[in-house]
């Protein structure tokens, strides 16, 4: 039984990667396409196999350690990542979404929360002021962000009295809609997506606190980051379109409205140019967190009445 369980939690992790690998491709090919252009396109057919091959060309390329780095910390610091990112896949209901943890959300608190140590880690044991600048720049921005981020999710753990995701996916309502845009903003921050990727700022940091990884580390740090953003997705739908998807194909329908929420994703990373840094803070403090008060607020002086 301990070993069917084990082996069950590998496949998954390798359908975990390989999802992430080939959203890489879909990500690379959306952009072609909003840039009028082809994309990979050169391996395979239609370039389907690139992400296989790109994995293989960084699995395989020589480490470099810095000379003065940390060499602890700065080996195991991309793999802490990658195993965040995929841990925090298992608060997803499994058996068609039957199977969950009672106090999910706290398991999800206790994750989060141990997310932004893998970029300061990163950073700092790599003894180089840009990686350095970086993750503390990644500090800030998730301390700005968490705080709108676990205020919009207590708020939705009380209006639905369950710490379990899956009573989200059962008891969701249009109502959560109105937190649906502050939501999308704190995800673009904490997944440090742009507008928001200020802590891989390539044109200003030279990629930010993993500039001095390359090969296997670099896939690690990579593949953790899209595995997070992947799980934001699916998260994001059993929330607030957990109605909307028919309860015979639970899965299909859930795989089908995760990908159209990270086009979602893409689109914004199209469309919107970098902000400045101070511009980031002003926005969490003086602008979404008032906003979000707001909104909770209006909620619950409805309810009361």
């Amino acid at each position: 039984m301990f070993l069917s369980q084990i082996v069950s939690s590998l496949i998954i992790c390798l359908l975990i990667l390989l999802s992430v690998a080939f959203f890489t491709l879909f990500e690379r090919k959306v952009i072609g396409l909003f840039h009028l252009r082809v994309g990979p396109d050169k391996v395979s057919f239609v370039g389907i196999a690139q992400p296989l091959l790109d994995a293989f060309k960084l699995l395989t390329k020589q480490p470099i350690t810095p000379f003065k780095s940390n060499k602890i910390f700065y080996s195991t610091s991309p793999l802490l990542a990658l195993l965040l990112g995929l841990i925090v896949w298992t608060l997803i209901p499994r058996v068609y979404l039957s199977l969950t943890l009672n106090y999910s959300f706290f398991l999800f608190f206790c994750i989060s929360s141990f997310m932004v140590f893998r970029v300061l880690l990163s950073g700092w044991s790599s003894n180089s002021k840009y990686s350095l600048i970086g993750s503390l720049r990644s500090i800030a921005q998730s301390i700005s962000y968490e705080v709108v981020f676990r205020t919009l999710l207590i708020t939705l753990i009380v209006l639905s009295l369950s710490y379990r995701i899956y009573s989200f996916h059962v008891m969701s309502s249009l109502g959560f809609l109105i937190f649906f845009y502050p939501w999308v903003v704190c995800t673009l921050a904490e997944t440090h997506r742009a507008p928001f990727d200020f802590s891989e700022s390539e044109s200003e940091l030279v990629s930010g606190f993993n500039t001095e990884y390359s090969g296997a580390n670099f896939a690690f740090i990579f593949l953790s980051e899209y595995c997070v953003l992947l799980f934001s997705c699916m998260l994001m739908v059993m929330i607030f379109f957990g109605r909307l998807i028919p309860n015979l194909l639970t899965v299909l329908s859930l795989s089908l409205s995760t990908i159209v929420l990270s086009f979602l994703f893409i689109w914004i990373r199209i469309t919107f140019c970098r902000f400045r840094y101070d511009f980031l803070i002003i926005i969490a403090w003086k602008s979404l967190l008032p906003f979000t008060i707001l909104l909770i607020l209006i909620v619950f002086s409805l309810l009361c009445v």
